[in-house]
């Protein structure tokens, strides 16, 4: 299984904001280094499907992303930098929210949130509303809904962004345990701050 991103670039009117890139993914823990503004969600996007390319083929197995559709985003989960979601609803309801979303049935979504929450240190504020979370539990709720559907795919954008030191370690240790559970799956992590990357990456590309 390889992704792989030949010749890719984007521009908005006078900005570049991704400029004949080239890099290929396969299993592994891939970061992506660079200070903001220089691109790296624009590249995230395009890897999710949510932006084109302007020239360029980003291909998984061989396959255009963008023609494949439904089933390139049934192996993919994603964290955006900023993710939406409803303040009144308890961290269980919105990952049964996502998971009604990403069409996994109700009783597998069950057994899965009951495994992410226990994995990224929730499972006894589940009846917690989103509205009265730290930061850093947002993250953990935006890295579990990103892992719902265990995808192949996982880009996750300036996860430990607004954490303090220990709440960075603790995510990056998670996303180590959850790499050494299965080693066939593609992981890659923007970050403007190295040393988290460097503790975590098989590879890093700046």
């Amino acid at each position: 299984m390889e992704l792989s991103i030949n010749n890719v670039t984007k521009q908005f009117k006078v900005k570049k904001a991704v400029d004949d890139i080239s890099f290929s993914m396969k299993n592994g823990v891939y970061g992506l280094l660079g200070v903001n503004g220089a691109g790296k969600t624009t590249l995230m996007r395009m890897l999710c499907t949510l932006t084109t390319p302007d020239c360029g083929m980003i291909t998984w197995d061989g396959k255009d992303i963008f023609k494949m559709g439904a089933s390139y985003r049934q192996i993919l989960g994603y964290l955006p930098q900023d993710f939406g979601y409803y303040p009144y609803l308890t961290i269980y309801d919105y990952m049964m929210y996502i998971a009604s979303i990403k069409g996994i049935r109700p009783a597998v979504a069950k057994k899965r949130i009951k495994e992410l929450l226990k994995q990224v240190g929730l499972s006894d504020q589940k009846k917690q509303k989103m509205r009265n979370l730290s930061g850093g539990m947002v993250r953990r709720v935006g890295i579990a809904q990103a892992m719902l559907n265990d995808p192949k795919i996982l880009i996750l954008d300036e996860p430990t962004a607004g954490l303090d030191v220990m709440a960075r370690n603790e995510m990056l240790d998670m996303l180590r345990d959850y790499m050494e559970e299965d080693e066939e799956r593609s992981i890659l992590v923007s970050s403007h701050i190295s040393t988290d990357l460097e503790t975590l990456c098989d590879n890093i590309y700046m």
